[in-house]
């Protein structure tokens, strides 16, 4: 069985959204022009999909504490709205149920584009 391999601009093809990435679409020539892009564009955006990857990405989980945040009534809500790519490999292990707690944890980018078209209603 094979799988396909599907990166951002698979999720271009979902109608009636726009997609907002701050690697491409925020001046990222230094922290202080993209730290307030990304966050402005995190508080103004209704799904986030967030793949922190499996080295380091403190960036990464600020974006993610912040839409959370911005995002629920009550600290320790679930945020239907957050989506979070957690590759198996990737590492403590143990904060893999702390994340549960706070959104839609999937494994592969194609799970995460599943998931915001089921959220989507399509």
């Amino acid at each position: 069985m094979s799988m396909k391999t599907i990166g951002k601009k698979e999720f271009n093809s979902i109608e009636n959204c726009n997609f907002f990435d701050w690697e491409v679409h925020s001046d990222q020539t230094s922290p202080d022009t993209f730290f307030p892009d990304d966050l402005r564009a995190v508080k103004s955006s209704t799904y986030l999909i967030a793949n922190p990857g499996v080295a380091p990405s403190e960036a990464t989980w600020m974006e993610i504490g912040s839409f959370y945040a911005w995002n629920i009534k009550n600290p320790g809500d679930f945020c239907n709205n957050l989506i979070i790519v957690w590759k198996q490999d990737r590492n403590p292990k143990w904060s893999i149920e702390f994340v549960k707690k706070a959104g839609h944890v999937v494994t592969t980018v194609e799970e995460a584009k599943n998931k915001l078209i089921e959220l989507l209603g399509k």
